[in-house]
């Protein structure tokens, strides 16, 4: 036995020399078997003396690099996270008494500030489409959101304009829920640290909740889910606090009153809140239940809470305003009440409660939860619910139930944002983890330490590697001005008091543009908002009224089957123009052409969107025409993009209708498939009926 324990200790030595051999190698490139056997034997057997002489206790997380010695082909990135595996091993179980924190308010405001400093560097630019565009609009002019109101987030976010600040209105809107997300991230510390006394549960949580997919494009960004999130927590930091504070002093209500000082102004934010508040009010009552026979307790509570719900007064206020959403109903009761409640929005609640809906509802729920977190720290925040529940059940009530109560909700409620409403019930998740990563560094202590403590080393650098993957992402996003360019161009290039009808994703930067920046007050920006019908025939329908009144329509949606009782339209940018009179000579963008196709049709000019196309981006051709005959059925324009070796690297056909008098403008856009080689392209286009013209 002896012998065997001896030679065991020359594994760990073994796997590092081989380790590192392999890395050499893939980085040297030997030429023959023979230097390839010299550099293993150089490294290997110093390596595997050297560490034979230390106890094997100290040296065994080496052998968690044996897995890249069988991985099939060189992959730094794999090498990088099989290293830092063993070193995080080795240092845990080094290091296993992890005294308390003295300074976590501290740690916390680091943390607060690190990331801060991540979404700074990730935030978007400025301007922003759909309800981030009405956000950076009624934020900037003091207006009145799409309900329920948004009141509290309004005047924060106009507070961030008038700061000193560098930027347009749209990009100080935007750091508003950089400084909330990071806030947030503090209170999930201060509450995993209280948890567990320690500090490696709360970093564990908020270095998985800080750079999950959702939550990291909300920190970037004009919303209002950031500061929903940020009440969430701080509700679940004073109920943490509060609870343990009855230990000392049972009826020590301060934690208690800083809960109902969140929940008011959380439930003056965001209704949805209420759901989650009803698990908080039963976790109250669990722990304390002498609270409802002792009403001079409720006072400080009542008022902290009602003093939550003053922001509200901004809506009446603001009712006869000059801004956009302002009504004069907000100071009517009735009309206060709808926008607050969101009573037109009440049809969408509960909506997918049959079985069957609710079953596909959930199975979303799963994929919205993966599509948030790498799957190692799902697992965490499963363990932490189970270990929670044999420890705590008031505890696993309070977070188990915060999520699953929110989740349920969101499941059945009839929204594309299913991943934003999901955002509060993130805050639990985070914190279940914690709960996780806090058991495994108990287990340090026992004899299940040299299972605990590669399992805590996966599952940082499973929160470390979820940030990496992400941050390219919200890096390119950071600098994309699309929505500012797109916008801008609808609005530059539009004719002389044109009504332009937009859909919700396109209506509020136009709106910004205009309502903020003062550009291009001729314009009629109308939203087009959905009825009974589908969509595409109320967007016809509204086309068609438009046009018989006389006006140019300048439309930001299309379908060919809805408009094929329309006149054709011409591309402008991203929307489609129908003039009330035609076009007669080329736009000044445009370059003259004179080419005949067949007998049928004549190419009077071009413009393309860019001589230089970078990767990634698609050729955007638009072709002027008109045709010298009545032209056959089924006439059809083809622009092939052919790339320098001759080959086919994107194609476009369209089925095309001339005007009945003037130009044409036919666009095309080719996006080049992969493999595209760099160099001069050139684009073919032709036309087609049943032959070639």
């Amino acid at each position: 036995m002896q012998r065997v324990g001896h030679g065991l200790k020359w594994l760990p030595g073994l796997a590092v020399g081989l380790f590192v051999s392999r890395l050499a190698a893939e980085s040297l490139a030997p030429a023959s078997w023979w230097q390839v056997l010299l550099l293993t034997a150089v490294f290997t057997l110093p390596l595997a003396w050297l560490l034979a002489r230390l106890p094997l206790a100290h040296t065994w997380p080496a052998l968690l690099l044996t897995p890249y010695l069988l991985y099939p082909e060189p992959d730094p990135r794999i090498a990088a996270l099989m290293a830092a595996a063993a070193g995080i091993t080795a240092l845990l179980l080094s290091r296993p008494a992890a005294r308390p924190c003295q300074r976590p308010y501290l740690v916390a405001a680091g943390i607060a500030l690190a990331f801060f400093l991540l979404y700074w560097q990730t935030l978007a630019p400025g301007l922003l489409p759909a309800d981030s565009g009405e956000f950076q609009v009624v934020a900037a002019n003091l207006g009145v959101a799409h309900p329920p109101g948004f009141p509290l987030y309004t005047l924060l976010g106009h507070l961030m304009t008038r700061l000193p600040l560098s930027g347009t209105a749209a990009y100080q809107v935007n750091l508003l829920s950089a400084i909330t997300s990071s806030l947030t991230l503090a209170f999930v510390y201060l509450t995993a640290h209280h948890l567990t006394q320690r500090t490696l549960p709360g970093l564990t949580a908020v270095l998985a909740l800080g750079t999950a997919t959702t939550f990291w494009s909300q920190a970037t960004g004009a919303n209002v889910r950031s500061l929903t999130g940020l009440f969430a927590a701080l509700m679940l930091y004073a109920l943490v606090r509060w609870q343990a504070a009855r230990r000392a002093a049972p009826q020590s209500d301060r934690w208690l009153v800083l809960f109902a000082l969140a929940l008011g102004f959380g439930l003056t934010h965001h209704v949805s809140l209420l759901f989650m508040a009803c698990i908080f009010g039963l976790f109250i009552f669990w722990n304390d239940p002498t609270l409802l026979r002792q009403p001079h307790r409720w006072l400080r509570p009542f008022l902290a809470a009602a003093a939550g719900l003053l922001p509200l007064l901004y809506l009446p206020l603001r009712a006869a305003a000059d801004v956009r959403g302002a009504s004069p109903a907000l100071a009517t009761l009735n009309g206060f009440l709808d926008h607050v409640l969101a009573r037109g929005f009440s049809g969408d609640f509960f909506y997918f409660i049959a079985p069957a809906d609710l079953w596909a509802r959930l199975r979303v729920m799963g994929n919205v939860m993966t599509f948030q977190f790498h799957p190692w720290l799902l697992a965490g925040m499963a363990a932490g619910l189970v270990v929670l529940l044999r420890r705590d059940r008031r505890l696993t009530f309070l977070l188990g139930g915060a999520w699953l109560l929110h989740t349920l909700i969101t499941a059945t409620y009839r929204a594309p944002q299913t991943v934003e409403y999901m955002l509060p019930a993130y805050v639990p998740a985070a914190l279940l983890l914690a709960y996780a990563v806090a058991a495994g560094q108990q287990a340090l202590h026992g004899r299940f330490r040299a299972v605990a403590a590669p399992l805590l080393a996966i599952t940082l650098l499973a929160a470390a590697r979820q940030g990496v993957r992400h941050y390219d992402s919200f890096a390119w996003l950071s600098r994309s001005m699309d929505t500012r360019d797109d916008a801008q161009t609808l609005l530059d290039q539009a004719p002389a008091n044109t009504l332009l009808l937009a859909d919700w994703h396109w209506a509020t930067p136009l709106w910004y543009l205009q309502e903020v920046e003062n550009r291009r007050p001729d314009v009629t920006v109308r939203f087009v908002f959905p009825e009974a019908a589908p969509y595409a025939e109320t967007w016809a329908t509204r086309i068609a009224a438009a046009l018989a009144a006389g006006e140019t329509v300048l439309a930001t949606h299309y379908d060919a089957d809805a408009y094929a009782a329309l006149p054709p339209a011409e591309p402008l940018g991203d929307a489609f123009l129908y003039r009330q009179s035609p076009l007669r000579q080329l736009p000044p963008a445009f370059t003259a052409l004179d080419v005949t196709l067949g007998d049928t049709l004549r190419l009077t000019g071009y413009h393309l969107a860019t001589a230089a196309l970078p990767a990634g981006q698609e050729a955007r051709l638009t072709l002027a025409w008109q045709a010298t005959t009545a032209p056959p059925a089924n006439l059809t324009l083809f622009a092939h993009l052919v790339g320098p070796d001759g080959r086919l690297y994107a194609q476009q056909d369209v089925r095309v209708i001339p005007q009945p008098a003037g130009l044409t403008l036919t666009q095309f856009r080719l996006p080049p498939r992969p493999g595209a080689l760099p160099g001069a392209y050139q684009i073919l286009v032709g036309a087609y009926a049943a032959a070639p013209l």
